[in-house]
């Protein structure tokens, strides 16, 4: 259904038939629960440390020295966060955050192709969103630091990051 659909529905509805679909929405849905709850009472912070420890958990898993991190969970997970409009600063902190993690872990743990790629994407897209939000200097900034640490574990990974950083035009 698309929102145009769902708008004419919901138009034909009185207040209260309006107030029991919101409602039997959020005790039957737990992600409508979670934006309800930040709707009423939004706490950023409080949702970007369960985000942060939500992605922690995904990035340092792990058997054997091989990382297996799932890109696919990590994006969805910020796609998640963002879609609650914490602000521009915060999702691009929760992009860093994760790209930090990653190089971090990578010092210790062996990386699939897929992941390398991931992490690079990752970064690019931090970037891209850093300019569409004109917060591209600040971004920059963090990018460097994150990039400048060295790590013989790291340095490789560290490297092919900044060479193919895609910067805006």
């Amino acid at each position: 259904m698309s929102k145009i659909a769902l708008k004419k529905e919901l138009m034909g509805l009185s207040r209260e038939q309006i107030i029991d679909v919101v409602l039997t929405a959020y005790s039957s849905n737990k992600t409508i629960k979670e934006y309800f709850d930040f709707f009423t009472v939004p706490d950023v912070e409080k949702l970007y440390e369960r985000f942060t420890r939500e992605l922690t958990k995904e990035i340092i898993r792990g058997k054997y020295h091989q990382s297996t991190a799932r890109i696919s969970r990590i994006r969805k997970s910020i796609k998640n966060f963002e879609s609650f409009n914490p602000g521009a600063e915060r999702v691009r902190d929760l992009y860093l955050f994760t790209v930090n993690m990653l190089v971090e872990q990578k010092k210790i743990k062996n990386f699939s192709d897929t992941l390398i790629n991931g992490t690079l994407k990752l970064l690019n897209e931090a970037i891209a969103y850093a300019d569409k939000n004109l917060i591209f200097d600040s971004t920059m900034q963090q990018v460097d630091r994150i990039i400048a640490e060295t790590s013989d574990r790291s340095r490789y990974f560290r490297a092919f990051l900044k060479r193919n950083i895609e910067l805006p035009h």
